[in-house]
């Protein structure tokens, strides 16, 4: 199947039903959705708004227009580390990585 229709299919699927969950190998699935919550709590597909979401086992990526988050389980094991530089183009970055 080729990119384009994949693409085509996923698109048609979240435009009819406001998202899409994939159950991807090693267990981790992704989410991917085109609705809000809106004002009465019900989830209304919305024009130009999309978000993604991976998790696996306790830990959780979220990314919208509005947010980047991560989520994962209180743990004395767990580093959080995290980390300014610039790249190779000028840009300054952040990166925060959980171990």
């Amino acid at each position: 199947m080729s990119i384009n229709k994949l693409q085509a299919l996923l698109i048609t699927h979240l435009q009819k039903h406001g998202s899409v969950k994939l159950q991807l190998p090693d267990g981790m699935v992704l989410e991917i959705g085109v609705n809000q919550v809106d004002k009465d709590g019900e989830l209304t597909k919305v024009d130009d708004y999309c978000w993604v979401m991976a998790s696996r086992d306790d830990r959780m990526a979220i990314l919208d227009q509005y947010n980047l988050g991560i989520r994962f389980a209180d743990s004395n094991k767990a580093l959080v580390f995290e980390d300014s530089y610039v790249d190779s183009e000028g840009h300054k970055l952040r990166r925060l990585d959980v171990v």
